[in-house]
C-alpha cells in the first residue's frame, strides 16, 4: 500500500513539473535559489519517509534507489550547500525545458515502477 502511495506522489510530482513548465515558471531558478533551501528539504521529506516505509513493507532495489537519491540530495543541501549550488553552473549549459522534461520522465518512471511493485 505504501508503494502505491509513493507512486502516486511521484506521478503528482510529474504533473506539478508539467504544470510549472506550461505556465513558464523558472523551475531551475527556484531550485537553485539558496533562499528556497528549506522548502526543498521539506519537499524531499515525504519521499524519503515513504521510500523507507516501502522498503520496510517490501524490500526492492527500486525503493532503495529512490531513498538514496532523495537522501543524498537532502544531505548535500544540509551539510554541503555550496556543492549543491555549484552544480548550477554545470546545468546552465542544458536547456531548462530539456532538464524539466527529464525530471518529468524520471518521476513518471519512478511512479509507475512503484505502482507496479505495489501489485506484486
Amino acid at each position: 500500500m505504501v508503494a502505491f502511495i509513493l507512486g502516486c506522489f511521484y506521478l503528482l510530482n510529474a504533473l506539478i513539473y508539467i504544470w510549472l513548465l506550461k505556465d513558464g515558471f523558472n523551475v531551475l531558478g527556484f531550485i537553485y535559489n539558496s533562499k528556497n533551501r528549506n522548502f526543498l528539504l521539506l519537499y524531499d521529506l515525504p519521499f524519503i519517509a515513504l521510500a523507507i516505509l516501502a522498503m520496510i513493507e517490501q524490500m526492492h532495489w527500486l525503493f532503495f534507489i529512490l531513498f538514496l537519491m532523495h537522501s543524498l540530495n537532502s544531505v548535500t543541501l544540509l551539510f554541503k550547500p555550496s556543492l549543491f549550488y555549484q552544480t548550477k553552473n554545470d546545468i546552465q549549459n542544458l536547456d531548462e525545458t530539456t532538464l524539466v522534461n527529464y525530471m518529468v520522465m524520471m518521476s513518471v518512471v519512478a511512479g509507475l515502477g512503484c505502482i507496479f511493485l505495489s501489485y506484486l
